[in-house]
């Protein structure tokens, strides 16, 4: 058995169960004449955020009729030697995010699952459903998460940040304190939370500073700032069954990110206005009118380390390329690793995907009851598979 924990799949009909209010607001996805995603006509589009650069539609993979066309995707599959697979929508193609009206966005959220619900019905034993929910209407994302798992979803989908329409630099999840809500039912309903890149063009690099002289080598990882701020927020410690699964990012962060992080959890408060302050990283002080917010709002809220974390409420799609996977394995264990192709986006020489399974298989570096972890074990546990 081998499932894929990260595939993209655009139904043609994605939109067109928003509900006639919404047809004329609604996105209305566009095809060539061979059936290929082209465009997205989108008169309800949220304003530009000044300073944004998003990506356009149709995205990576528009070119693979196996992104819109199931019965393509499930022969690619049968060749892949891969038994079942987890529907990602291509979130750049569908235009997609938390920033439109909450109405609509909610709306464009129902009716994609319901566009997907048709074929998992239809294809139970080969499709796995994760839904999507438009958080910008917190409420109304807890009864479409619920409404998700009465129908057979067996995850929700989330952006890996919230971005938002005040500035072009993306927020962290574990700041956004009204959506603890969300979380917090999502762990009543043990239901996995999938974080996925969108392209919303909500970046730190959009910093002039990072833009002169390769500087944006140095820029914070949106996606990974969000992980961790689920930790420091003390998010998973008001609620630890919660289950992420941070995707497509690999596996050679994770080690030196966790590193830094539980060597410096439990450090005091330095004083950086202080000549004899440590040299090395640790979480600032600034006294008096200079200090922007409060000490307490400053330092992290988790009780434990952080590596505690990585290794019972975090879970990641793997690169099967990536030479550092069986460290991570090592170092981490098997249980927080889930295959995934990525499938039909492009990856180096357009061809990785399709090797995957071979590279995973042959990796002498891990042990074949890992890799039957890797292959199945992880996802059949966490999406809750009898």
């Amino acid at each position: 058995m081998i499932i894929d924990c990260d595939t993209h799949f655009l139904p043609r009909d994605a939109y067109d169960y928003t509900g006639p209010e919404w047809d004329a607001l609604r996105p209305h996805l566009k095809f060539d004449a061979n059936g290929l995603h082209t465009a997205v006509e989108f008169s309800g589009a949220p304003p530009e955020v000044p300073g944004a650069t998003p990506l356009p539609p149709p995205g990576s993979g528009s070119r693979h009729s196996g992104l819109y066309d199931i019965e393509v995707r499930l022969r690619d599959y049968a060749k892949l030697g891969i038994d079942r697979q987890f529907l990602f929508p291509p979130l750049t193609g569908t235009a997609f995010s938390y920033l439109p009206d909450a109405a609509l966005g909610t709306a464009m959220a129902h009716s994609w699952n319901l566009a997907v619900l048709k074929h998992l019905r239809a294809y139970p034993q080969q499709l796995i459903g994760g839904a999507l929910v438009a958080l910008q209407d917190v409420n109304a994302s807890i009864r479409e998460m619920e409404w998700a798992q009465e129908a057979g979803f067996r995850a929700v989908i989330l952006d890996k940040v919230y971005p938002v329409r005040e500035h072009c630099f993306s927020e962290p999840f574990g700041n956004r304190r009204e959506l603890w809500p969300f979380f917090a039912r999502a762990e009543q309903l043990k239901m996995p939370v999938f974080l996925h890149n969108i392209q919303h063009g909500h970046r730190m690099t959009n910093l002039m500073n990072y833009q002169f002289n390769g500087l944006d080598v140095m820029a914070p990882q949106e996606g990974q700032m969000s992980l961790v701020s689920l930790i420091t927020s003390g998010l998973l410690d008001d609620f630890p069954g919660l289950q992420f699964v941070f995707t497509e990012a690999g596996v050679s962060f994770i080690k030196p990110l966790v590193q830094h992080l539980d060597a410096v959890f439990n450090d005091e408060v330095v004083d950086y206005e202080s000549e004899d302050a440590a040299p090395r990283f640790n979480y600032r002080k600034l006294s008096g009118g200079k200090r922007i917010v409060s000490e307490a709002d400053y330092k992290p809220k988790n009780k434990r380390a952080p590596g505690h974390y990585f290794k019972t409420n975090l879970f990641f799609t793997i690169e099967t390329e990536e030479p550092e996977l069986a460290e991570a394995v090592r170092l981490f264990g098997a249980t927080q690793f889930l295959f995934a192709t990525d499938y039909p986006h492009d990856d180096p020489g357009g061809r990785m995907k399709y090797r995957d399974v071979e590279l995973l298989r042959a990796n002498q570096d891990i042990a074949e009851d890992a890799k039957a972890l890797l292959w199945h074990g992880n996802a059949e546990r966490l999406l809750r598979f009898a």
